[in-house]
């Protein structure tokens, strides 16, 4: 598996994925790993269709993402993979993921323990992932696009 971005985005699939995210990493296929969407055919399909021809959509359970990601024979396809929150990217790097960084875009909750910046608030279950996620020694930082400076997440006070 080649991993080019881990990515925490509650939006999924939107402009800045598609127009910033993709030609960045040059991906060649983009992973979500999201539990109910991979029961939402209707969801899927819309996302499928705003994803480019050239670019391979994958979208299915957490589990069954982990699976796909450790497999050997697919290590040349470019992957950016996406969830929706901390809580299953910890899941992925729990199910033996291999990643060293985790970026957080987008993120709103209803239910909001800490705001990180103006683009992600979170709720004590997602924090918590986080935390277990620095002492795993993953990097984790906030950058809604490439070219902004990603700010990691020590050096805002939240480990």
């Amino acid at each position: 598996m080649s991993i080019v971005l881990v990515r925490v985005d509650d939006r999924l699939i939107h402009g800045q994925i598609l127009e910033s995210w993709v030609p960045s990493t040059r991906a060649q296929e983009v992973v979500i790993a999201n539990d109910s969407l991979a029961e939402d055919q209707v969801q899927r399909m819309i996302m499928q269709a705003a994803i480019p021809y050239s670019i391979n959509l994958v979208i299915d359970y957490v589990e069954k993402i982990a699976s796909l990601l450790k497999e050997p024979e697919k290590t040349e396809i470019r992957r950016l993979v996406i969830v929706d929150d901390p809580v299953d990217a910890l899941r992925l790097k729990r199910a033996g993921v291999s990643f060293q960084e985790l970026n957080l875009g987008n993120l709103a909750t209803r239910e909001v323990a800490v705001c990180l910046s103006r683009t992600v608030s979170i709720g004590a279950e997602s924090l918590e992932a986080l935390r277990m996620m620095l002492r795993e020694g993953i990097r984790v930082s906030i950058q809604t696009v490439p070219f902004e400076k990603p700010l990691a997440l020590p050096d805002i006070g939240y480990y």
